[in-house]
């Protein structure tokens, strides 16, 4: 009778157990794709507090350190916030057998580094991080599949490919250095290739790419000396900020150009981060570096679409 109590007991202390880590998953995956990092750092905290074995909990606490950290305005409470990531993610980093956990630590570690002004120790972590195999499982399958399922999936990996090469491209970009004709350059490509894939306008999610490349192509023309120019890319730009806006309330769509023609997207993929529409108008409105414009009317007429 004693044994089968003790087993009845262990059953439910691990339901229990269960249906608190359940618990947590749903919680800090909700806010994460809200960016409400500071609930995040509360339900992490709880997680480790409960589960201080679970290194999957660990590195969900050094994750939301880092992102909380650049919230932090006084420069001793950010390097505070900084530190402990770094810990929390070393301790993942140093312990855990999972791959991808490990990699994940270690990339966050390597930012942490790099953003605390502390290179040398980023480039450290940097020579450390693991080379990608050239092959994936998309490749693999390549080669099995064939008819819809084969330009589904060759559809599915090059939209991911362009995403990828529009982030790299991207990197090359800051707004303090639109002179830079390597930014020039990257800006121009990154645009060029997303049309030529994507012809017929119909871009999805790209179009926040191509809201980002037109302020970028804003910036370019304000370093010319051309105020028109750069208001004309700035409403181009809210365009693609509101079409992406919309899009996100559509929920799936098909492209429809020739080379993307049986993919979806799938906006509830994207984080819940409000108007991109919205958030662009107030950065015109308080950005320094559209003071120039703020009394032409083309720029005023921005507000009222």
């Amino acid at each position: 009778m004693g044994v089968a109590h003790s087993t009845i007991g262990c059953m439910g202390s691990r339901k229990t157990r269960d249906e608190h880590k359940a618990y947590y998953e749903a919680e800090y995956f909700e806010y994460w794709k809200k960016e409400d990092h500071e609930a995040d750092y509360l339900i992490a905290k709880r997680a480790v507090e409960e589960y201080p074995s679970e290194l999957k909990y660990w590195k969900w606490l050094g994750a939301v350190e880092y992102y909380i950290a650049f919230r932090r305005h006084k420069q001793d409470d950010f390097i505070a916030m900084i530190d402990s990531s770094i810990k929390h993610n070393l301790m993942v980093w140093e312990n855990s057998t999972d791959s991808s956990l490990k990699n994940e630590a270690l990339w966050t570690i390597i930012c942490a580094y790099q953003y605390s002004g502390r290179t040398s120790e980023a480039r450290k972590y940097a020579e450390l991080y693991p080379n990608r195999d050239s092959k994936s499982k998309e490749d693999a399958l390549a080669l099995c599949l064939e008819g819809e399922e084969l330009i589904l999936l060759r559809q599915k990996m090059l939209v991911e490919t362009l995403g990828n090469f529009c982030v790299q491209l991207g990197q090359f970009w800051h707004s303090e250095n639109a002179g830079d004709p390597r930014a020039r350059a990257a800006v121009y490509a990154e645009k060029t290739i997303i049309e030529t894939i994507i012809p017929d306008g119909n871009v999805l999610f790209f179009s926040w790419y191509l809201y980002e490349i037109h302020e970028r192509l804003a910036d370019i023309a304000l370093a010319d000396g051309e105020p028109e120019t750069a208001v004309k890319e700035l409403r181009k730009a809210l365009s693609y900020a509101q079409q992406y806006d919309k899009g996100r309330m559509a929920g799936k769509q098909y492209y429809t150009a020739p080379l993307l023609d049986h993919h979806i997207y799938d906006y509830s993929q994207c984080r819940e981060l409000g108007s991109e529409a919205e958030q662009f108008l107030t950065h015109l409105r308080h950005n320094k570096k559209y003071a120039s414009l703020r009394n032409r009317e083309d720029f005023k007429n921005l507000f009222l679409i």
